[in-house]
């Protein structure tokens, strides 16, 4: 008994002294005293500093532009082009052929349309989806087929190729893994 007493008192006693310190170690701390300790310690501080909080903010964001202005050339005639904008245009381009091949399809592909249906969606959002990619006309009307028909509980996530003017019910079926 007399030593559950004597750990209760020691661990109080710890925990006060542990208190009185980190009350009087915060106390002793302030910005100049920590700056004062850090230059003794042989830290160094810049003049200059880029995000100078003295200036006002139009200041720095006229330097911005000016620098910015300076690292990009502009083009001197309407008639010759920069070659970083030859690139730029290059780069379009080749990003413009790359979503035509995707939106296109593979020779392989003709007359359908590659659709994935995601897990945990609703036939209504299933619908809208579909009616997004061009697959059907109204998703109203698609989403009120799959519940009035009882497909709405059967959808399967996974990626589907859909004929190109599928009706309904082939849709759903497809959708559905009934084929």
């Amino acid at each position: 008994m007399k030593a559950k007493w004597f750990i209760r008192g020691m661990g109080v006693g710890i925990i006060l002294t542990a208190l009185i310190l980190c009350i009087t170690y915060r106390s002793d701390q302030n910005d100049g005293s920590v700056i004062k300790e850090a230059k003794e310690l042989g830290m160094v501080f810049p003049e200059n500093e880029t995000g100078d909080v003295s200036r006002p903010q139009k200041e720095q964001a006229e330097q911005l532009a000016k620098e910015q202005a300076k690292e990009k050339p502009k083009p001197v005639s309407g008639a010759s082009v920069s070659q970083e904008t030859k690139e730029e245009q290059e780069a379009k381009d080749k990003l413009d052929k790359s979503s035509k091949d995707i939106t296109k399809g593979s020779k392989y592909q003709d007359g359908k349309k590659t659709f994935v249906v995601r897990s945990g969606l609703l036939s209504s959002s299933v619908a809208r989806e579909m009616e997004e990619a061009g697959i059907i006309d109204d998703a109203d009307a698609f989403d009120d087929y799959i519940e009035k028909n009882g497909y709405g509980k059967q959808l399967r996530s996974g990626k589907y190729k859909i004929p190109d003017g599928a009706d309904y019910e082939t849709i759903a079926k497809i959708i559905t893994k009934q084929k």
